[in-house]
């Protein structure tokens, strides 16, 4: 075989192997650059329905019905993002008395804080799968209902790659955290879902885009922060949580409005500082007399030769000194009293 042809076979077999190994890349779980996407993505149907149907076979005294009654119920047309989590819900209801339950509170009216713990999400017996999907269930419930404290808790731990529906996951907690004012938490959770979620509903992906832009120019500290809080506060207690968490945001709007006074104090001093131009900044006391060493000399005017002050009745010359004086502190007393004799003396010395 001569050169040429050998060099052919090599590159043939080089196109033929590169193409092997990209699609292995592409199919093996962990690897190419769209792995994220495809591991925020919601599973198919016929995915959803084969994990559901396993979980149904881990109830070891669930009745055959009820199995049969789940694969029935996943047999019909195919479930959209409004209703996938109640589709899981409620199949898992005909599974599990808990879940009954838990089914009968998300669909009624009950006051989320006057429902109780949710203990049997921890129990490690129950299929974990399903367990998730419950949590991802009650925690967007309780979210709904601004509940963001308990709705956190109960979706604490979960990751997208654990839930039928990452989109829904996220977008909770986002809100959660955007009421919360809880910022980094909050825009670290929005970018994942702008961004790494395949099929993120519109509805989802306008109003996280909204949250986000809100939290990325929250200012800590400013006007807004602190009625936010406020509000965040007005919140909780009206739902009975005057807790730890609860004090500690009262105790930081205090700190914030103390701040944000000072700040207006000094701004308040500053242009009354720059209104007196040249004055001194320091001026004289209302409760020490002045104490000036120069001479006090004026320019003589003349003002008459009727002595004004001597011809005053003594009545309304008391009046006037007691009028005067009332405002000022006692030790001026003696002062004003020298002020209206001098006129008079000076006058019978004319």
């Amino acid at each position: 075989m001569s050169l040429a042809a050998r060099l052919s076979v090599i590159a043939v077999l080089c196109v033929v192997g590169c193409s092997h190994v990209a699609r292995a890349a592409n199919e093996a779980p962990g690897i190419g650059e769209d792995d994220q996407v495809r591991r925020l993505g919601r599973p198919s149907e016929a995915r959803l329905r084969e994990r559901m149907l396993q979980s149904a076979s881990s109830f070891a005294d669930a009745d055959p019905s009820a199995v049969a009654a789940v694969a029935k119920a996943w047999d019909g047309p195919p479930a959209d993002e409004l209703d996938l989590l109640d589709r899981i819900a409620r199949s898992a209801a005909l599974l599990d008395d808990r879940a009954a339950t838990l089914v009968g509170i998300c669909s009624g009216p009950t006051e989320p804080w006057l429902v109780p713990p949710q203990v049997w999400m921890n129990d490690l017996t129950f299929d974990p799968w399903l367990r998730d999907q419950l949590r991802l269930y009650f925690g967007r419930w309780l979210a709904q209902r601004k509940m963001y404290d308990s709705a956190l808790q109960v979706l604490a731990g979960l990751e997208p790659g654990d839930v039928a529906d990452p989109a829904s996951l996220l977008f909770y907690q986002g809100t959660a955290y955007h009421h919360q004012l809880r910022k980094r938490a909050g825009l670290r959770v929005l970018d994942q879902l702008l961004n790494d979620v395949r099929d993120c509903p519109s509805r989802f992906k306008i109003v996280a885009g909204l949250m986000h832009e809100d939290l990325k120019k929250l200012e800590d500290d400013s006007l807004d922060h602190i009625a936010r809080r406020m509000d965040d506060v007005r919140r909780r207690l009206g739902e009975g949580r005057p807790d730890e968490r609860t004090r500690r945001i009262e105790d930081g709007i205090i700190a914030s409005l103390d701040k944000m006074i000072e700040e207006m104090e000094k701004q308040r001093q500053q242009q009354q500082q720059g209104a007196g131009g040249g004055q001194s900044s320091s001026p004289m006391q209302d409760s020490r007399i002045a104490r000036q060493k120069g001479q006090g000399l004026t320019d003589r005017k003349d003002i008459g030769h009727k002595s004004e002050w001597g011809d005053l009745p003594p009545e309304t010359r008391e009046q006037i000194k007691q009028q005067i004086g009332r405002d000022l502190p006692a030790h001026y007393y003696d002062l004003i009293q020298q002020y209206f004799n001098t006129p008079a003396e000076a006058g019978e010395k004319r």
